[in-house]
């Protein structure tokens, strides 16, 4: 690309602003800026200046396109990093996605060209390397100089604004980037998930730690496979709050119909150790009937998930762990300061029944998509749903280790 003296200037104004910015360039201050001479040079010889080359941390090359340089010079100068998520500037935002699988990732970078041109001045590319991201995955030193770079490595949803008054508001913005991302999923089948600028080699380094911390640490003797277990699984692989809370809350479910037959169970054992004379007693043998209606009733799906928390896991040490609205309410409800062990009986079941409605209502929320759904006021909110899944996380195990221990007599075939 031929340069005038305009464009020259502009690119050394970007230039300068990039290295006053971020530490990292200022070393290859004279290698970056053009000097009085070399410009005199270019533009007596008419050269040809194709890329503008960055030395960016981690990465073998950062050769930057002169034109698509000088496109971004002005929306350089007003580089803001939201959050390692999401980087915008005057006329530009910039969302960090990542593909599902590895394959996938691949796939999309080397094969597919997709943007969609609105109506409405604005512009949606989906980009390998960007310059603004590598600018501020630099700035937040996310990066390792051996490992991890800081522009090769990121995948980005951009939109271009034609001009200021186009600018969306970040909820309609958030939006449109939703429904890219479901265009680009319906039409190549690859799903992108949002991401953020992050040098893993800081992961590797704790895991690192923790696991020279836990040089002793076995796993536990290997219980009989079920059901519950490939659940579990599958949440703990699942990167979306809402699905890993249903996948979590379907191992809660599957079990909790063993739960409630046990303390059926229990319940018409003792009914039945009355004396024998208690047969002939026409109230007695209604009451029995009574009991085993009542306990059939508990077979609907708020009950049941109420039973598996006051039954299938140590709820009382894992409350701590709940979203604190949840705790919150509880504490409310009952008059207390926290749940322990020394808590009274009664409270302690009705701290576990209103935490299973919360969440069995919730689950309700988050099941029933569609537009109409009423809600009842008693769900968490989305994002809190992180928060839930710490929990969920937890109890889930714990209840699948409680039906391990039950025996056989107690296990349903359904659950087999």
């Amino acid at each position: 690309m031929k340069l005038n003296l305009d464009q020259i200037q502009k690119i050394n104004e970007a230039i300068k602003f990039i290295i006053e910015w971020c530490d990292w360039f200022a070393e290859y201050e004279e290698d970056l800026i053009l000097s009085k001479e070399q410009i005199e040079e270019i533009i007596k010889e008419g050269k040809d200046i194709e890329t503008i080359d960055f030395c960016f941390p981690g990465d073998d090359s950062g050769c930057i396109d002169t034109e698509e340089f000088l496109s971004l010079s002005e929306e350089i100068k007003s580089i803001q990093i939201v959050n390692n998520g999401h980087i915008k500037t005057k006329l530009r935002s910039y969302y960090i996605v990542v593909a599902t699988c590895p394959e996938e990732d691949f796939v999309i970078r080397e094969y597919l060209d997709i943007q969609i041109k609105q109506r409405n001045g604005i512009e949606i590319n989906l980009i390998n390397q960007s310059l603004i991201v590598g600018l501020a995955a630099t700035k937040l030193e996310e990066y390792d100089k051996d490992f991890w770079g800081t522009i090769s490595q990121y995948l980005t949803i951009e939109i271009i604004y034609e001009s200021e008054d186009k600018i969306l508001p970040f909820l309609e913005e958030k939006d449109l980037i939703n429904a890219y991302i479901f265009e680009v999923a319906d039409s190549t089948g690859i799903a992108l998930n949002f991401s953020e600028i992050r040098n893993p080699t800081y992961d590797y380094n704790e895991l690192q730690e923790k696991a020279e911390n836990n040089m002793a640490h076995v796993l536990r003797d290997l219980e009989p496979y079920n059901e519950g277990m490939r659940l579990f699984v599958s949440a703990t692989q699942i990167q979306d709050p809402e699905l890993k809370f249903l996948n979590f809350y379907k191992v809660l479910e599957h079990f909790s119909p063993i739960a409630v037959n046990i303390e059926a169970n229990e319940l018409m054992r003792k009914k039945l150790d009355a004396p024998k004379n208690s047969f002939e007693d026409g109230d007695y043998i209604r009451s029995i009937f009574d009991l085993a209606n009542a306990m059939r009733d508990r077979f609907n799906d708020e009950d049941l998930i109420k039973a598996s928390f006051s039954t299938c896991f140590d709820f009382i040490d894992l409350f701590k762990k709940l979203p604190e609205s949840i705790k919150k309410k509880i504490k409310k409800h009952l008059s207390m300061q926290d749940l322990t062990y020394s808590t009274d009986k009664q409270k302690i079941t009705t701290a576990s029944n209103i935490a299973g409605k919360i969440i069995y209502k919730t689950r309700n929320r988050v099941v029933h998509a569609k537009s109409n759904f009423t809600l009842t006021g008693e769900e968490i909110t989305s994002e809190e749903l992180t928060e839930l899944n710490v929990f969920m996380k937890e109890a889930s195990p714990q209840t699948i280790r409680w039906y391990s221990r039950q025996p056989n007599h107690l296990k349903l075939q359904i659950i087999e």
